[in-house]
Formats: structure tokens, C-alpha cells, sequence
């Protein structure tokens, strides 16, 4: 892919190849920065404003467990290197990580970029969802109606996001992103995606993406988050905002996958698949 290509073209800067040695391995796949590693650590490299974020990220003191950054510069960072023992997901390690974000979100709550990192992004902004769903709405890719009326105007979906406090959200938990390097430790790794939104964005991208790893249902894990936040949590509020996620990470990212030929993943059960468009349905009717 054109992508991987590039990533593979960028110069290791002479920080980053001193500091892991001569035995250098190569990890690129996904995602905007080259990653590599050696000596125990691990490195990226690519746009500086999504090094920059990560970096910032890692750099606070969060109620999550993250790598050690152990230095950075313009559009490279270094990282301590996590381990993860591969096996399966269980119920009880997916609660586990849902009660992780529950306390991210509680950590952050009513956050705004005014509070700290001006690196964070804000998909759910006017201009964040716009950037979001150019490209969609280019692809002329026919929609069921919900989700094509809220392509033209996503106005309940800026409102829904809006109306809810903002906090720090991870931008793409799923397991994948998470490393178990022993029982009962976990190391969230992957922040480029690093933003200020609803608290529900991070699970809409949890409840839909899940699936696509674990292959089983994300059956009682948004309960399992909700009983896990020790802040009260305004019910039909969070569900809109819910909502709302679901959708646009649909159009945004699964969308332009289905229309290129390609499933956004291997496998998953079907539930998973109508989940945007209920969330659709359920805006669209509320704006009727």
C-alpha cells in the first residue's frame, strides 16, 4: 500500500537510531507514523502534529497506564517497549479495560483545550465533523436514508456531541491497543487519535470496533462502562451523544471501506453492523 510505502521512506532521525541501537525492527502497519524498535524501546516517526499529540499525551500524568516516554523531538518519538502475552480476550479483561476509560473520562471530565494540550483534536466540533465526512460525501456511496440525511447535515450530531461535558478521549480504544503484558496489567498504547469530545465517542468506537478483534458481541459492556464512571452520568444525554459517535465514526472510517470493496474487518457478528444505523435512525427521528 502507498501508505505503508511512505512511512517506510522516513529517515530515522539520528536521536531515534541512537537511542535503540543497531538492531533495528521495523513495525509500520496502520496509522499516520513509521514505528520501529530496539534496545527495548520503541519509536515513531511521521507528522509532527500527530508525534506531537502522542507525545503530549504520554507526557501526562494520566489514570491509565501508558508507555514511558523517554524523549521526542519534531516528528519523532521514543517510548519504552510493552510486552503483551497474545492470548484471547475474556469478559472480564474487556470489563477491565472499560473500567480504565471509565476513569480516563472521570479523570478529564469537563476538560477543554483551555485546561491544557492545544495538540488534542476536536472531531466534534463544526469543523472537525465537516473535515470528517468530506471525504464520504465524495464517494457518493448510497446510504439507507437515516444515514444519508445526516450526511448532508450532521447538525444533530455537533449538537448531541456538544450538549455533553468534554473530556480526554483515547480516539481508538479497542484491544488492539491495549497490551497485557502480565495478568491484570494493562498498557494503553496508540494515541494519535488523542481528542476533546463526549466520553461517549470512546465507547461508540469500543462498542463497534470490539467485535471486530474479539469476534464475539460487545453484549453488556456498555453497562460494564456505565456502572465503572464514579461521576453521574445524565442518561438520554450520554445515549444521544452515543449515538451520534456511532455514526460518525461509521461514515468517517467504515463507510469509505465498504465502498472501496473492503469490510472494515475480518469478521463480526451482525449486530454489530446495524449499530449506526439505529443510532442514525434514532437522531433522524428526533430532529422530525
Amino acid at each position: 500500500m502507498a501508505g505503508h510505502r511512505e512511512r517506510e521512506e522516513m529517515t530515522l532521525p539520528g536521536a531515534v537510531t541512537a537511542l535503540l541501537g543497531a538492531d533495528i525492527v521495523d513495525h509500520s502497519v496502520a496509522g499516520a507514523c513509521r514505528v520501529v524498535s530496539g534496545g527495548g524501546l520503541v519509536a515513531k516517526v511521521g507528522p509532527p502534529d500527530v508525534v506531537a499529540r502522542e507525545a503530549s499525551v504520554l507526557a501526562t500524568p494520566l489514570p491509565v497506564t501508558v508507555p514511558l516516554l523517554i524523549d521526542a523531538g519534531p516528528g519523532w518519538m521514543v517510548m519504552t517497549a510493552e510486552d503483551d502475552d497474545g492470548s484471547p480476550w475474556e469478559e472480564p479483561d474487556l470489563h477491565a479495560a472499560l473500567s480504565d476509560l471509565a476513569c480516563l473520562h472521570d479523570a478529564f471530565h469537563s476538560f477543554t483545550l483551555e485546561d491544557g494540550d492545544a495538540f488534542l483534536r476536536r472531531p466534534f466540533s463544526p469543523e472537525g465533523v465537516e473535515a470528517l465526512l468530506a471525504p464520504m460525501r465524495r464517494l457518493s456511496f448510497p446510504l439507507p436514508e437515516a444515514l444519508a440525511e445526516l450526511l448532508d447535515d450532521p447538525t444533530p450530531i455537533v449538537a448531541a456531541a456538544e450538549a455533553e461535558p468534554a473530556t480526554v478521549l483515547h480516539g481508538d480504544p479497542w484491544p488492539a491497543n491495549i497490551l497485557r503484558p502480565a495478568p491484570g496489567r494493562r498498557v494503553w498504547v496508540d494515541w494519535e487519535l488523542a481528542s476533546v469530545g463526549p466520553a461517549a465517542a470512546d465507547v461508540a468506537s469500543w462498542l463497534g470496533q470490539t467485535p471486530w478483534h474479539t469476534g464475539l458481541p460487545a453484549d453488556g459492556h456498555l453497562e460494564a462502562y456505565l456502572a465503572a464512571r464514579s461521576l453521574s452520568v445524565d442518561g438520554p444525554g450520554f445515549e444521544r451523544a452515543l449515538d451520534a459517535a456511532m455514526v460518525l465514526w461509521f461514515l468517517a472510517y467504515d463507510v469509505p471501506r465498504l465502498a472501496a470493496g473492503r469490510r472494515p474487518g475480518p469478521a463480526v457478528p451482525e449486530p454489530a453492523m446495524m449499530l449506526p444505523l439505529v443510532a442514525a435512525e434514532r437522531l433522524a427521528a428526533e430532529r422530525r
